[in-house]
């Protein structure tokens, strides 16, 4: 039996089974995945694949930062307002292109080397905006949530425009307690998903810059932490 796992672990390698994994979560989704059903795909002992993978939340980490792999990660240019805008971009191509795995991408703050390119261009973003690094901390796994959410929802079908049962019970609200929700069931009807997300990347930027404002104006002459003052 010795023999038989030595022979197995040197007859398949790391990149081969990221590979079949990622194909089959990608394909089956978490719910149908298992290390049982990897090892079965590749013709080997689902110890052989935990040799490689000391666990299998190392192994949904290392699925997760390949579908980064996937995805033009940006660089980093003279407009840090464009820098986050490129990020939040590819992010979201990553939802449309592999809405299975996506999800996976909030369990961990960094999901590997491919997921550090795009995170340095945040933070360095946030930092030449003016921001001090706890702020730029802060906003900047927040900018992860907001992004990181939007494409999640949108690849659940939330963003989408509503349909006539929606319509219709939202109309069906009192007029006077629900006087707003109402109102919007025009726009609701016409939504436009790509439109939603440069508005609301627009609006993220635009405090960004006024945190950064403020802060300035708050503290004069106060030494920045950031990368404004270097």
């Amino acid at each position: 039996m010795a023999a038989l796992k030595s022979r197995a672990r040197r007859g398949v390698e790391k990149q081969e089974i990221l590979d079949a994994a990622f194909e089959l979560f990608a394909s089956e989704g978490e719910t149908g995945f298992s290390i049982r059903k990897l090892g079965a795909a590749l013709g080997v002992d689902p110890m052989t694949v935990l040799h490689h993978f000391r666990s299998k939340d190392e192994l949904l980490r290392a699925i997760a930062d390949h579908a980064v792999q996937g995805v033009e990660v940006p660089v980093a240019t003279s407009s840090w307002q464009n820098d986050l805008k490129a990020v939040a971009g590819s992010y979201r191509a990553l939802a449309h292109s592999h809405p299975r795995v996506f999800h996976l991408h909030f369990r961990y703050n960094a999901t590997g080397p491919a997921d550090h390119i795009a995170s340095e261009i945040v933070y360095c973003a946030m930092r030449r905006a003016g921001l001090a690094d706890a702020e730029a901390a802060g906003l900047g796994l927040a900018f992860y949530a907001f992004v990181l959410g939007f494409a999640l929802a949108e690849a659940e079908g939330l963003l989408r425009p509503i349909g006539e049962n929606d319509e219709a019970e939202l109309m069906a609200l009192d007029a006077v307690a629900y006087k707003s929700t109402r109102a919007l069931v025009p726009a609701l009807k016409a939504l436009d998903p790509d439109a939603a997300f440069r508005v609301s990347m627009d609006a993220f930027i635009a405090g960004v810059a006024e945190l950064a404002k403020r802060s300035a104006s708050e503290t004069p002459g106060k030494p920045k932490t950031g990368a404004a003052a270097q």
